[in-house]
């Protein structure tokens, strides 16, 4: 088993995917260019590992902005998860977000709403 770690940059997120302990972390910034890359990547690491029908998936993000390219990757993102979900993986998604930004609050929950998704969305009083 493998560990995709990616070091986040000022406009693409910190990216950890360790298969071993089933655990996906994204937390930072999200609105380079080159991000629809980093997502097409990821994406395809968590269909092989879906392809293995794991038991379950741990998912924390912690996004503090991202653009309406990475919004798209995002939801094509919890699209492959909620494939994953539907083959039997269980899956405990926890989106972050910064207590007080509503916007963002209520984009998260139309993706959650969008997919018929179960995760849990709680705003952080302090920056991770």
């Amino acid at each position: 088993m493998s560990v995709l770690e990616i070091p986040a940059k000022e406009a693409a997120p910190y990216v950890r995917f360790d298969e071993e302990n089933a655990t996906l972390q994204l937390k930072g910034k999200s609105y380079d260019d080159d991000v629809v890359m980093l997502f097409t990547m990821l994406r395809s690491k968590l269909k092989a590992f879906g392809d293995k029908n794991p038991e379950k998936l741990d998912v924390n993000i912690y996004l503090k902005y991202f653009n309406t390219s990475s919004s798209k990757c995002l939801f094509d993102l919890l699209m492959e998860l909620k494939n994953m979900e539907d083959k039997g993986t269980k899956l405990k998604i926890i989106w972050n977000f910064v207590e007080g930004d509503e916007e963002m609050g209520e984009e998260i929950e139309d993706f959650r709403d969008s997919l018929d998704m179960d995760f849990d969305i709680e705003p952080l009083a302090e920056d991770l």
